[in-house]
């Protein structure tokens, strides 16, 4: 079995590729959103043809920004696991030492 440090250099595990909620919460607020955004296309089709494509336009730039986001976030969240291992570790040295 490889290393995971081996698996991520070789480009074997993708974190923004394989997340994704598991929590039912999550799924269906994110369906009750998308109904709602396939109403809105909807409704602006019927009424307003060019602000159809405007809107739609303007929620793909939206979405662009996502992968920022959540490259920031997982960065974040490596950094501060890293941290905590890092106080265990030191915690358990300092309690060694007190022992010896």
């Amino acid at each position: 079995m490889k290393s995971i440090l081996s698996a991520l250099y070789h480009g074997e595990i993708s974190p923004e590729e394989q997340y994704s909620p598991r929590i039912e919460e999550y799924r269906k607020l994110q369906q009750k959103h998308y109904q709602h955004y396939e109403d809105f296309i909807e409704t602006l089709h019927n009424e307003h043809p060019p602000l159809e494509k405007q809107f739609i336009k303007i929620m793909d730039e939206q979405l662009e920004q996502l992968p920022y986001e959540w490259s920031e976030m997982f960065r974040d969240g490596f950094c501060l696991g890293a941290r905590m291992m890092m106080e265990i570790f030191q915690t358990d040295l300092h309690i060694l030492g007190k022992e010896n």
